[in-house]
């Protein structure tokens, strides 16, 4: 008969906390029993398994790749297939370092762009600004000129010439007032 251990008595033997166990058990899919109380039941091969699984990620790998890949030794021989030559690198960082820089004079002529549009923008804003205030001027001047006719006639104690709309009431005396109640 096999013997079978507790998850407890597992994560001990390995070092690692036995909730990790449980996530092992469960994300690599390794068929345990489990007692009554649904606790983990961890047979010899089981905990095999687990070993090889905690040396690998020892070494590196990570979960995912231990998953899809359960040979430890074509995982090596992948890892190393994927590295790349030094030639091969420097060219590929030279590529992309000139890709780069016609990115960022992209960006500065687009840049450059947008400025000059709210230059011309702002300019067009200056010049009916410019306008108003010429009109404005020329209605002062205006206005100006027409000045010391109108003084002439009030100034002058000619006020019966005057429009009477422009005229001010003459306050009534003290007198007046009380006997008009």
């Amino acid at each position: 008969m096999e013997k079978v251990f507790k998850t407890k008595e597992v994560s001990e033997e390995l070092g690692v906390n036995p909730t990790t166990i449980q996530r092992w058990i469960k994300y690599f899919d390794i068929p345990c029993k489990t007692n009554e109380l649904g606790h983990y039941l961890i047979g010899e091969k089981e905990l095999e398994s687990l070993n090889k699984i905690k040396e690998r990620l020892n070494r590196g790998f990570t979960m995912k790749e231990i998953r899809e890949k359960n040979d430890p030794v074509q995982i090596v021989k992948e890892k190393r297939e994927k590295m790349v030559a030094a030639n091969v690198f420097e060219d590929k960082l030279e590529q992309l370092m000139i890709h780069i820089e016609q990115l960022e004079r992209k960006l500065s002529v687009k840049a450059d762009e947008v400025v000059e549009y709210q230059v011309l923008q702002h300019r067009t804003e200056l010049d009916s600004l410019f306008s108003m205030i010429t009109k404005i001027d020329e209605r002062m001047s205006k206005i100006e000129q027409h000045l010391p006719e109108m003084e002439k006639k009030v100034v002058g104690g000619v006020e019966n010439n005057v429009p009477e709309q422009y005229r001010k009431p003459r306050p009534k005396s003290k007198l007046m007032s009380i006997f008009s109640l």
